[in-house]
């Protein structure tokens, strides 16, 4: 019986979408240096020459693992960003420790890894990365701090493909969960002052450096930032505004991203704050599904709650995976592309034999706490795509882009 109501339901939101959502037109190709290729948002469509000319869909994946370590989907048994960075500095020193995690990412992603994403059609790579990649906890900038992020968007630009800025990690955390770097009560960044003042500062740097680039398609100015609460409200709702005037003051063009914690009604009518340019985003897990059936009905389950939630702007799923099941991969992804939505799957690649990623990969494992330095060497310089073999996840994906 739910099966019924739950394909009714969705033929009608199609039914209705068809009239509003034209077929996806073909990506761009050719390197994104102009300034007609600087996206912006019209409607609940994004488009070229600052939103006045060709509509582009932006579907990719996200390059998680690379800049964020999970220990679930990275080599490495420490629980969390910030436990890596600190255990290696007291055992090493400051330098060593930058050269060993200069040794990982030197080898996780490299120029091949463009050419996958490009070779499988993707026109856009989320691309997370936490404070600690620029600045220390005084928000205090790196020497070079910039250098990756600089040449991950140049790599992207230079095959057609554009890059959202996702900040995963926050000072002091806007989750508390393992993904943001740091893991604690998930109320030092909300509820600090200091640490808001900081993530202020670092997204009005951020927009500076990238304010002309065309090859940024967006900044996605918090991940999954529920705070201690489990999802989005108006404690969020104030901080994304402060958020967002402080970009604008820098970067007028951009378009901005705004996620939802976990709910379709967790984020304000735009006009509410006088929001313009941007995008709401939502993440897709059916946790608690155990068939494929049960993963379909939470997916159009996520649409329809989309759909009725009607926000008058594009919508970004910027991360979703539909596990093991196959037909459910193909079910979810067509009806995204029907509606019109944007994603990027969860993710690039992982550790291990799983549908998480698209490329699969077995390193060696780093005891960050015992392991030598020459043997902590050795074991990430193995970390690359090199040695990772495509999962039959990837097989079906890039039939969607």
């Amino acid at each position: 019986m739910l099966q019924s109501v739950v394909s009714s339901l969705m033929a009608c939101i199609f039914a209705v979408y068809a009239f509003f959502i034209p077929a996806a037109e073909p990506p761009p190709r050719h390197a994104l240096t102009q300034p007609s290729d600087f996206l912006k948002t019209c409607g609940t469509s994004i488009r070229r020459e600052n939103g006045k000319g060709q509509k582009i869909y932006l579907r990719g994946t996200n390059a998680g693992g690379w800049l964020v370590h999970e220990e679930w989907m990275c080599p490495t048994d420490a629980p969390d960003q910030k436990t890596i960075r600190d255990t290696l500095e007291s055992r090493f020193g400051a330098t060593e420790r930058d050269a060993l995690l200069n040794v990982y990412r030197d080898a996780y992603w490299t120029e091949q890894d463009f050419d996958n994403c490009a070779a499988m059609g993707m026109t856009v790579i989320r691309l997370p990365f936490t404070y600690m990649d620029l600045t220390d906890d005084a928000g205090n900038f790196h020497p070079g701090a910039f250098d990756r992020l600089d040449w991950f968007i140049e790599n992207c630009a230079e095959r057609g493909i554009y890059v959202i800025l996702d900040l995963h990690g926050a000072y002091g955390s806007q989750n508390g969960k393992h993904h943001s770097g740091t893991i604690n009560d998930g109320r030092q960044l909300f509820h600090n002052e200091e640490n808001r003042a900081l993530t202020l500062r670092l997204w009005e740097a951020v927009a500076a450096r990238y304010k002309d680039n065309p090859a940024v398609a967006a900044y996605d100015l918090l991940n999954e930032p529920e705070a201690d609460a489990g999802s989005t409200g108006p404690l969020q709702w104030g901080y994304y505004d402060e958020l967002y005037r402080a970009v604008r003051a820098v970067d007028p063009n951009h378009i901005i991203i705004l996620e939802a914690c976990w709910n379709h009604q967790a984020l304000p009518r735009p006009h509410k704050y006088g929001w313009v340019n941007v995008v709401y985003s939502y993440h897709h897990y059916a946790w608690n599904a155990q068939s494929a059936q049960d993963v379909m009905n939470h997916s159009a389950g996520e649409i329809a709650g989309i759909f009725f939630a009607f926000q008058g702007v594009p919508v970004l799923i910027g991360e979703f995976t539909d596990f093991h099941h196959e037909e459910a991969w193909r079910y979810t992804l067509q009806n995204y592309n029907r509606m019109g939505f944007h994603w990027t799957t969860w993710t690039y690649k992982v550790t291990g034999e799983s549908t998480w990623g698209l490329y699969n990969h077995n390193p060696a494992r780093v005891d960050i706490g015992n392991d030598s330095a020459e043997t902590i060497r050795e074991k990430w310089s193995k970390v690359g795509t090199e040695y990772a073999t495509a999962s039959w996840v990837k097989a079906v994906v890039e039939n969607y882009y």
